[in-house]
């Protein structure tokens, strides 16, 4: 694999050496915010210049829904930036990238002789990669979703648990069975000795904001009776056969819910910035808080743009 560091693609990297690549980044560009820019060049294509005022208008003449519903999303995460008084130093941003380059580097094709390579062959050093990472806006931008992300964990309830999946309802009663004899990690021992004939599988352990319980497409759903019920055990504690609403038998132990605190972004600003840079939200949970925060808006688009949406 190759890096990539044109401009606009400049975090191709993160992707590129991903296990399974997202299609799209976290977030959508941000719309410009001058109107000085109506000439700029944004690319060119076989030679000719394209700029910035007939792409932009060509792509809402195009498809307007989703060219608003882009903004949308830039506009829910700028708004909450704005609202909390997110802000980041150079150090900051600096230090975010480096553990970019850190991951980047771990999960480079080749290993180390070849990443090693590969900046070379791009003419960079690994300062002046980092340097370069750092003054991205995306990388900016991904800073700021993952404090609002890390903040709303700590000042919400959290879920930890352990599911275990069946297609079939027999096999979940059998294993609620095994789960009262032998508990639930030695149950779970007994799946690959034969004994279930259609088992789904143990899901990685899951933990999330009792607001956004797990969903398509990253998780099975975890719908909101079954959540109820979680919420009802004791940690360590398992359910019984819980039914999805996808025809999917659910048997969950409940490893423990964490309170939220009642603290302002100032007063943990420095713990959400340590608590990303050791270890930066999911992808898909950073995604799901966006999602989660537009769908409880209501956009009603112009003609042409789909009708209307929301609550």
């Amino acid at each position: 694999m190759r890096f990539r560091f044109m401009p606009g693609a400049a975090l191709a990297l993160l992707w590129g050496c991903a296990s399974a690549p997202p299609r799209e980044p976290l977030l959508p560009p941000a719309p410009a915010e001058r109107s000085d820019r109506d000439g700029e060049i944004v690319a060119l294509y076989n030679g000719e210049p394209l700029r910035w005022r007939e792409v932009a208008e060509r792509t809402l003449e195009l498809d307007l829904k989703t060219s608003v519903d882009q903004y949308i999303r830039w506009k829910i995460v700028e708004d909450r930036r704005r609202a909390l008084g997110i802000a980041h130093s150079p150090e900051e941003v600096r230090r975010r990238a480096a553990v970019f380059l850190r991951h980047a580097r771990q999960s480079f094709q080749g290993g180390e002789a070849a990443f090693q390579a590969e900046l070379k062959r791009q003419n960079f050093t690994e300062e002046s990669y980092l340097d370069h990472l750092a003054g991205l806006r995306y990388m900016r931008e991904t800073l700021t979703l993952e404090k609002i992300v890390r903040y709303q964990s700590l000042i919400e309830d959290t879920v930890e648990m352990d599911r275990m999946i069946f297609a079939d309802e027999a096999d979940a009663k059998k294993f609620v069975e095994l789960c009262r004899s032998k508990e639930f990690e030695k149950a779970a021992e007994e799946i690959g000795k034969d004994k279930f004939n259609r088992t789904i599988g143990r899901r990685p352990r899951e933990t999330f904001r009792k607001s956004a319980p797990p969903a398509p497409p990253e998780a099975p759903v975890l719908d909101p009776w079954i959540l109820e019920a979680l919420l009802k055990l004791k940690p360590g504690e398992t359910t019984g056969v819980e039914t999805s609403r996808s025809n999917l038998y659910y048997v969950i132990r409940l490893l423990s819910v964490r309170p939220g605190r009642a603290a302002s972004y100032p007063d943990v600003r420095a713990e959400v910035l340590e608590s990303v840079l050791a270890e930066p939200p999911r992808d898909e949970e950073c995604k799901r808080w966006v999602q989660q925060e537009f769908t409880r808006g209501r956009v009603e688009y112009g003609p042409g743009g789909g009708g209307r949406r929301g609550n």
